[in-house]
């Protein structure tokens, strides 16, 4: 049973080991964030390993009192879907809150895949830091799958050491 334990034990460290997130693609009004200014911000995951990753969502937690807010675009990477009940509250402006999770983002494939969600909103704290920077935004990993699918499919290499040879005499007519 060692290949099955080694197996669950790398499966179970793999997002330490082979995933990275970060918040991309910040966009203030100015050079610098104000008291209660809003700014933007997209959330990407990338997966260094050979697994692909499935049902990924994450947990996006303002900071040092942080707000966020979710956009109105329901079902985009990362936006939770809107079910009846929800199309209801989601046609309201979206309130500002200290964390969420997101829906699943789609299929992120190994060896360097990756996956950006739609942009996000954050609130500044209502206090300044006095010129030291503050963590404001923290984005984790709430919950994923994955599958075999790029080993057992994108490894199929074509082998010159598997092979089968004909050999005959070849006779004159």
């Amino acid at each position: 049973m060692a290949f099955f334990d080694d197996m669950t034990s790398a499966v179970s460290t793999y997002p330490e080991t082979e995933v990275t997130i970060e918040i991309i693609d910040v966009v203030t009004e100015g050079n610098a964030l104000n008291v209660n200014e809003q700014a933007s911000f997209k959330i990407k995951v990338t997966n260094n390993g050979p697994l692909n990753l499935t049902g990924v969502t994450l947990r996006v937690k303002g900071l040092n009192g942080t707000t966020l807010k979710k956009p109105l675009v329901v079902d985009s990477p990362g936006i939770p879907a809107a079910s009846s009940k929800s199309a209801r509250i989601d046609a309201q402006p979206a309130q500002f809150v200290s964390e969420f999770v997101t829906t699943a983002l789609p299929q992120i494939s190994g060896h360097g895949g990756s996956q950006t969600s739609a942009a996000f909103t954050l609130k500044a704290p209502a206090s300044a830091s006095n010129g030291t920077a503050k963590n404001l935004v923290k984005a984790t990993l709430e919950a994923w799958d994955a599958n075999l699918d790029h080993i057992l499919i994108g490894h199929s290499d074509p082998l010159d050491t598997v092979k089968g040879i004909y050999s005959a005499e070849v006779v004159a007519a």
